[in-house]
């Protein structure tokens, strides 16, 4: 099976062709299109599989993973949405469970207030109404003014729409007949309903999600036909997996009608990448990279173990419960990029100081407390790899093992 792997970053486009009967393997970089990744996504397909003789044609799959949902919503530059929701309920986005990140600050930022998914001015509600246990219709839906709003987003030029009842987690009828009604309105809109994104009680989050997916719809959806074409048009037969939030993968058209699933499309690599490279035998990593000789004139860490090199340790635990996790060099990039303080017992090869690349480049076990890390090269967000509070709170206390603190 021949495979072709690609990763979009902010510079560059990575490639990697790999053949599981050969075992042969070829990596290729080249500048990114930021106004059409996908074109630097082809070219760079095109040139490796001509530098290597690879038939593009026996080419089987291809695994692409993507951050264009994940800057959409950083950058906030998604579409103009609009939303459809239940007479009544107009403003569930906006006033959310009441949370405040800080209780008593009256001048505090609140983003889904400060920058909302969905303007109030495009909020539309219609009559209609469901209820538990079953779903069953208690107000029938209003059509007509479902045509009505329909237009009325039409008129202002909304990009996208999000259809959110209430209890349709339990009853979809409504939503999909609504979600019809808008698509004959209004053909070139990208439409998604709540019961299909997230069929979950609790309406914020289920709204949110369906938001989201609107938000953000109709940026994914063309950058994958455009991928898409431009596959068949260059010769490649290909399969196109995306790399999902979950770490499995997703077909072009699954992505192109739900692209929230790819929301953390990048950063799941990024953390698959470094569970399997710390999953490696020693002789395999000593291959990828060789151990760091530790800097001189430095003594040893406050309260570490003696940095020595050596052969691979694991390292102490942070406190009761709290879990190990093989660690590499973008997880440890990204700890220090996310300004943590780090403290590593027993690491190997690792440089003398409080520094995690040194750690990751001896190949040491590292526990991190529960935040969540970056990258500046587009491994973002998944890097939660201590489970339990107690662990975390013994690092930040500074006990035995290795901490992260912000």
């Amino acid at each position: 099976m021949k495979l072709i792997g690609v990763d979009v970053g902010g510079t560059f486009t990575d490639l990697m062709y790999g053949d599981t009967e050969s075992q042969a393997v070829a990596i290729h970089k080249i500048p990114t299109t930021p106004g059409d990744p996908s074109q630097g996504v082809i070219q760079g397909m095109v040139e490796i599989c001509e530098r290597h003789d690879v038939d593009r044609a026996s080419v089987d799959h291809v695994l692409h993973g993507t951050t264009i949902a994940t800057n959409a919503v950083l950058e906030y530059k998604g579409a103009v949405t609009g939303m459809v929701t239940t007479e009544g309920y107009r403003d569930i986005l906006h006033i959310g469970r009441h949370q405040r990140p800080q209780h008593y600050s009256i001048m505090q930022d609140i983003p889904w207030q400060h920058r909302p998914l969905v303007r109030r001015r495009h909020r539309k509600v219609v009559a209609e109404r469901l209820i538990p246990p079953d779903g069953a219709v208690l107000i029938p839906l209003d059509e007509d003014a479902v045509r009505r709003v329909a237009r009325e987003l039409r008129d202002a030029e909304v990009e996208a729409i999000a259809v959110c009842f209430l209890f349709s987690y339990l009853n979809p009828a409504h939503e999909d007949r609504a979600a019809a009604i808008i698509k004959e309105e209004y053909p070139d809109c990208f439409v998604t309903t709540s019961s299909a994104v997230s069929p979950q009680f609790r309406e914020f989050e289920r709204f949110t999600t369906a938001a989201m997916n609107a938000f953000i719809g109709p940026k994914v959806r063309t950058y994958m036909q455009e991928l898409e074409g431009a596959l068949a048009a260059n010769g490649f037969r290909a399969e196109l997996h995306v790399m999902g939030s979950n770490g499995g993968v997703a077909t072009g058209a699954m992505v192109s009608e739900r692209p929230v699933l790819t929301l953390l499309s990048g950063p799941a690599a990024g953390a698959a990448l470094e569970r399997l490279s710390g999953a490696l035998p020693p002789a395999r990593l000593a291959r990828r990279a060789a151990p760091r000789a530790p800097a001189t004139g430095a003594g040893p860490c406050p309260g570490l173990a003696h940095c020595a090199p050596g052969p691979p340790r694991r390292a102490a635990a942070a406190g009761p419960g709290a879990r190990s996790a093989p660690v590499g060099p973008a997880v440890a990039r990204a700890a220090r990029n996310a300004g943590c303080h780090a403290r590593l017992v027993r690491g190997s090869g690792t440089r003398r100081g409080h520094d995690l690349p040194g750690a990751a480049e001896g190949l040491g076990r590292v526990v991190l407390a529960r935040h969540p890390v970056s990258t500046r090269g587009g491994l973002t967000g998944l890097v939660q790899i201590a489970a339990l509070e107690r662990g975390a709170a013994a690092a930040r206390r500074g006990r035995r093992g290795l901490g992260i603190e912000r």
